[in-house]
């Protein structure tokens, strides 16, 4: 059973009301209420397992639209409570009522099995569970028999485990590399 948006945007507000970082809150009329708060850090859990849990080194949280500012963030997504995969940004905004996230800025992001993906700019949709971006990526997916393919191209649609939805989008002209051995069925 999924939370609703509404009710999760709620939690983050008590959540950051109540000493979610080392500093005391700082609270401006310039555009609504704005809090700034340190070392960061949010978790989605349904029945005590963790789905997702996003950090930073800083966060400003408006109000007014529910918009959340961050620095130096990073993203654990679990499997069964167990991290799967790792996204890391200098920056990045996260709309509180939609669930969407824009990461940029040395956007970093990889599984437990090796799988890589390094791009400027990234999507992420909580409640679509995916990754998407338009920018110029690199995507390494080293194989069990080790090879290793590199993707170089524009555009990618990931599932949050960097597995392919569906198949491997990439919008624009591309290159694929892979190197290892290759063993083929005669």
């Amino acid at each position: 059973m999924r939370v609703q948006i509404g009710g999760l945007a709620l939690l983050i507000l008590l959540l950051i009301l109540t000493a979610c970082g080392k500093e005391s809150a700082n609270w401006s009329d310039e555009s609504g209420q704005i809090q700034t708060v340190a070392d960061f850090r949010l978790v989605q859990a349904e029945g005590g397992v963790r789905q997702w849990m996003l950090t930073s080194d800083s966060a400003v949280y408006r109000e007014v639209d529910s918009l959340l500012f961050m620095t130096e963030v990073d993203i654990v997504f679990y499997e069964n409570d167990i991290p799967e995969s790792f996204v890391r940004s200098d920056t990045g905004t996260s709309d509180l009522m939609d669930g969407e996230t824009i990461l940029w800025g040395n956007v970093h992001a990889e599984n437990i099995n090796g799988r890589t993906l390094d791009t400027d700019l990234l999507n992420w949709s909580d409640s679509l569970e995916t990754f998407e971006t338009d920018c110029l990526v690199t995507f390494i997916i080293p194989e069990n028999t080790g090879t290793i393919t590199t993707i170089h191209g524009r555009g990618v649609i990931l599932d949050t485990g960097l597995s392919a939805v569906g198949d491997v989008i990439v919008r624009d002209s591309f290159t694929s590399v892979t190197t290892g051995e290759l063993l083929f069925d005669e």
